[in-house]
């Protein structure tokens, strides 16, 4: 699957020669303020870092992952120019002026409605949503850490080039455009307060589930963070040394994951003002209004609701809307051997309560 590999490497894949189309900073800047549609598709983290930019034009990013509309766009020929350059261009302070600032960032733990919950923010017209884009899966992280060597620093520096990457994902590439939500790829939130710093404005939402459904799901299909197993990142994504992850079973491995991913919300959530909601919540769409006024301060008039609340009726990972959603699989959780729960609980349940009665969750427990 695309999103379990390097972004730059799929780039290279869909757009032939990318990387060989190399544009000298300022050239690249002229281009970029010339042409409303070139947005960063990937980081190339390796040596001085390059970034990787495609014109889109004003296609909307409806896809249920960024990546899905540059493939859709790619295998159609209908992305324009390509080109390479400097990772330092993310310093420049004159990139360009149509942008939209992220008015929400969405944090998730992974198969817990985040997609549902952000397919159906982008049906409106008006709202620009980047659904875990390409450069920010691996490339900027990996760059901006020696590729996990250590945690990215809080820095001007780097708080400069995560705002001018977003920014140029988010350019007002369609007249209609009037708000920018982010959603982030899961592992992303173990960096929540740096990229918190980078958009001190915007409303922060974490959609979180019970670890048991999370890896019995995750089991069915893939996920990218199992391709870290044993390497530096591991380290980051646990909180463990990362060579105590190498013998671990997927199903441990996974659980260590999950439950330092909710640590890290429970530890950063007075300094980053954060709401939470359990996907027992997000997955009625009675509750879609309640949470996008509580939990991103978005307010849409009843026409545009009863338009977002319409995805709720597919199967949100297809993108054709032939799927009709019928429900979680009865039977998923029997995939996993009892042991294989007991690990999950005795690692996860208690974050997973204090998730449940914290006073920043929106349909707080007892």
């Amino acid at each position: 699957m695309l999103y379990a590999l390097p972004d730059h490497e799929v780039m290279q894949n869909l757009l032939p020669g990318i990387r060989d189309r190399y544009l000298s900073i300022i050239d690249a800047v002229e281009r970029i303020q010339s042409q409303p549609g070139l947005i960063p598709v990937a980081i190339n983290p390796h040596g001085n870092g390059l970034v990787y930019f495609a014109d889109i034009g004003d296609t909307p990013l409806l896809e249920w992952k960024h990546i899905y509309t540059i493939e859709r766009l790619a295998q159609s020929d209908a992305v324009g120019e390509t080109f390479a350059t400097d990772l330092e261009i993310l310093l420049r302070d004159d990139l360009t002026s149509d942008c939209l600032s992220p008015r929400g960032l969405i944090f998730h733990v992974s198969r817990c409605g985040s997609t549902l919950f952000t397919k159906a923010l982008a049906r409106s017209p008006r709202n620009l949503v980047i659904i875990q884009g390409g450069p920010l899966q691996e490339g900027f992280w990996a760059a901006i850490t020696d590729h996990w060597q250590h945690p990215p620093e809080i820095n001007d520096r780097n708080i400069l080039m995560l705002r001018n990457l977003v920014m140029l994902m988010a350019r007002k590439r369609r007249p209609e455009y009037e708000h920018c939500f982010l959603k982030l790829i899961s592992w992303n939130v173990i960096y929540l307060d740096f990229i918190c710093a980078a958009f001190p404005d915007a409303s922060v939402l974490y959609l979180y589930r019970d670890p048991v459904e999370v890896i019995a799901n995750v089991l069915q299909e893939t996920t990218a963070v199992l391709c870290a197993k044993g390497d530096p990142l591991a380290g980051e994504l646990t909180g463990l040394l990362p060579q105590n992850t190498a013998q671990m079973s997927n199903v441990e491995y996974l659980a260590h994951c999950y439950a330092h991913y909710f640590n890290v919300v429970l530890d950063k959530s007075e300094d980053t003002g954060i709401h939470l909601v359990n996907y027992e919540q997000l997955r009625h769409s009675k509750a879609f209004a309640d949470i996008l006024a509580r939990g991103l301060n978005s307010r849409p008039d009843n026409a545009e609701l009863e338009q977002m609340r319409k995805q709720y009726l597919y199967y949100s990972k297809d993108d054709t809307d032939t799927t009709l959603f019928t429900g979680d699989i009865d039977d998923m959780l029997d995939i996993l051997p009892s042991e294989d729960k007991q690990t999950i609980k005795s690692l996860c349940n208690d974050a997973l309560s204090r998730l449940n009665a914290s006073k920043h969750n929106i349909y707080r427990s007892a």
